[in-house]
């Protein structure tokens, strides 16, 4: 049985081997993860344990510049005044680098959905992998290690299946609800007689087509904002996409009004860039991305592996 000191600093266990095994696969745990044996009061890093760390010397290490982090198994509170503070200040370190990236990347994923034909099957298969690639760069800049396209890159390379199955099943999740609110409105224009051309001089037909639209409209929004940090987590952590929904529900949920306040105001900040003849939203896409990552550290509770 052993017990660790999670990123949150607090102590989980006594769990079994098993229960460790299980944490490292979901990036609560890493070789820098401090455990204690039951019966013993030494505390030593989870990486000098043969059992969950082995030895493999003949092979080479894989040179990668990613570093994902390790999520703790509580949740934070997010605060939103922090949240566009910090994002504020980060971004004037290095706006023209910043700014870069993320354009050099929305670019470059543009002209890719742009190919005749194949630009939607590369679009349905990569934009949720790049996107989670600029959350993990922009995260790099919030921790003080700021990289470049290649965090993207290596996020798209190694990240690629969770990323892609945390965007699509979220997707497809929460459209569920618009679809069966389809499904009374449809029944009663079917039984109203009614032509589609005098649908406007029947409103209270309108009115019970619209009610059940609106609520599955609602419904939608509601978990594609629960979901709305799957991605993240699966680019910036070594979660799977199931683990990543799982996580993102919780910590949503438990945040939601917050973190919807927090989407309005970044909503109108980006529109306001959209106002100032679209360059405006060269500063406020980077912030709204900066402050996302943010919010996801006040949930998370994330550390920096490197830094334990």
């Amino acid at each position: 049985m052993y017990s660790i000191i999670g990123g949150d600093s607090k102590t989980y266990g006594p769990v079994t081997a098993d229960e460790v095994h299980r944490w490292i696969r979901e990036g609560r745990a890493d070789e820098r993860t401090k455990i204690k044996e039951e019966g013993k009061g030494e505390w030593r890093e989870l990486g000098t344990y043969q059992e969950f760390y082995p030895s493999q010397s003949t092979v080479p290490p894989k040179i990668s510049q990613r570093h994902p982090g390790a999520i703790p198994a509580g949740f934070g509170e997010i605060h939103v005044g922090d949240c566009l503070r910090r994002s504020w200040h980060v971004y004037r370190q290095d706006p023209w680098k910043i700014t870069g990236v993320i354009g050099i990347v929305f670019f470059g994923q543009f002209l890719l959905n742009s190919i005749p034909l194949a630009g939607a099957l590369l679009a349905f298969l990569l934009n949720g992998p790049i996107l989670g690639g600029v959350y993990y760069f922009c995260l790099q800049n919030l921790k003080g290690h700021p990289g470049g396209v290649r965090d993207v890159t290596e996020t798209v390379k190694e990240r690629f299946l969770p990323c892609f199955l945390a965007t699509t099943v979220s997707s497809l999740l929460a459209f569920g609800p618009f679809l069966l609110a389809l499904i009374p409105a449809a029944a009663l224009f079917g039984a109203s007689g009614v032509e589609m051309e005098k649908l406007a001089e029947h409103p209270s037909l309108l009115l019970g087509m619209g009610l059940p639209i609106l609520a599955g409209t609602l419904g939608m929004m509601y978990l594609l904002i629960c979901w709305s940090l799957a991605v993240p987590l699966a680019a910036c952590s070594a979660t799977d996409f199931w683990t990543a929904l799982t996580l993102s529900w919780r910590g949503v949920r438990k945040n939601f009004w917050p973190y919807l306040g927090l989407l309005l105001v970044l909503g109108a900040i980006n529109l306001l860039g959209i106002l100032c003849f679209l360059v405006g939203l060269f500063v406020t896409i980077p912030v709204t991305f900066l402050a996302t990552m943010i919010a996801y550290e006040q949930i998370f509770r994330t550390t920096d592996t490197r830094s334990n």
